[in-house]
C-alpha cells in the first residue's frame, strides 16, 4: 500500500506528518532537492529542511541526476522518508525519467516507505503534469518527451492554491482541465495523506 503525504509547501504542514506514526529521532530522511536546480534563491526549500530538523528527524540530501533505478533503490532502501522538493516540475520529471527514479520508488513505496512530496514534488505522483506545464519554464527541459506523471494517486494536484500570483493561470487550468482530469488544489496550510487508494486533504 503506498503511502504519501503531500503538501504545497511542507514547511506549512509538516507537524501533521504524526499521522503517519513516525518516530522522528529513528526515521531517516532522504531529501531530493533535483527540481531546485534551476533556482538561485532558494528560501522555501530550505524552509522544508529546516522544518524536518525542528522535527527531529536524520536527514540526508540525495540528487537523483546521473542515477539509475538500482543505484537509487539501493541508497534509498534503508531511509524511511523519501521527500521530494519543489522547484521546476518539468526538470523533476526529465531527471526522474533518465534515472528510473519513479520504477525505484514505487518498489519501495510497496515496501512501506513514506514518499513526502512538496509542491513540484506533490504533482509528480500525479497521471500528468501537464495542466501545470505553464506555471515553470518548461525550457529548462528541452529534451522532455511526455508530461506523464508517475501515476501513484488519481488527480492532479495544483499548489500555493489562493495565492494571488497563480489566480488567473489557475482560472484558466481549471476551466480547460476540469473536464479531463480531476484536480486537486490545495493551499500551503493543507496536505493530502494517501493510503493506497484512499486520501484526505487536512489543514
Amino acid at each position: 500500500m503506498k503511502r504519501q503525504f503531500l503538501t504545497s509547501a511542507f514547511s506549512g504542514v509538516g507537524d501533521k506528518l504524526s499521522e503517519f506514526g513516525l518516530n522522528p529521532s529513528i526515521s531517516k530522511v532522504a531529501f531530493v532537492p533535483t527540481a531546485s536546480d534551476v533556482y538561485e534563491e532558494k528560501s522555501w526549500m530550505e524552509a522544508d529542511r529546516q522544518k524536518f530538523i525542528d522535527l527531529g528527524f536524520q536527514i540526508e540530501d540525495y540528487d537523483i541526476k546521473h542515477k539509475d533505478e538500482k543505484r537509487i533503490y539501493s541508497d534509498l532502501k534503508d531511509k524511511d522518508i523519501i521527500f521530494v522538493s519543489g522547484g521546476n516540475v518539468c526538470y523533476l520529471l526529465y531527471h526522474v525519467r533518465q534515472s528510473g527514479f519513479g520504477k525505484a520508488i514505487e518498489r519501495l513505496l510497496e515496501e512501506g516507505k513514506l514518499y513526502v512530496g512538496s509542491s513540484a514534488g506533490s504533482i509528480l505522483v500525479g497521471p500528468t503534469i501537464e495542466p501545470v506545464k505553464t506555471l515553470d519554464n518548461s525550457n529548462q527541459a528541452p529534451k522532455l518527451s511526455s508530461f506523464q506523471g508517475l501515476g501513484f494517486v488519481d488527480f492532479v494536484m495544483l499548489p500555493h492554491y489562493g495565492k494571488e500570483k497563480y489566480e488567473e493561470r489557475y482560472k484558466t487550468i481549471m476551466k480547460e482541465w476540469s473536464p479531463v482530469v480531476k484536480l486537486m488544489p490545495i493551499t500551503d496550510k493543507q496536505a493530502i495523506l494517501v493510503n493506497g487508494t484512499d486520501y484526505q486533504i487536512i489543514s
